[in-house]
């Protein structure tokens, strides 16, 4: 038993992937305690899915981002960070 124990494969873990641009990665920029904004100053907006190429807000959620609160801000970024993902 000691022997299949030691010998046994145990998967190796599974490594956290995070979206291109999140929430994590932007508070490790962003010195202020308010929510940080998602643009990286890469403003282009893809006709094809309606989002901006470089944050992935659409014109709306851009236009608003500075008249929201931390909370929606927060549900802006779940956004964001849901359309990055791969779609199954």
């Amino acid at each position: 038993m000691f022997l299949k124990k030691l010998f046994a494969r145990t998967p190796a873990p599974v490594p956290r992937v995070l979206p291109l641009i999140n929430l994590e990665d932007a508070r490790a920029r962003h010195v202020d305690p308010e929510v940080p904004s998602p643009c990286i100053s890469v403003c282009q907006m893809n006709p094809a899915t309606d989002l901006c190429s470089g944050c992935y807000r659409t014109v709306d959620e851009i236009a608003a981002w500075s008249g929201l609160g931390d909370p929606e801000r927060l549900v802006v970024w779940e956004r964001i960070e849901a359309r990055q993902q791969p779609q199954v």
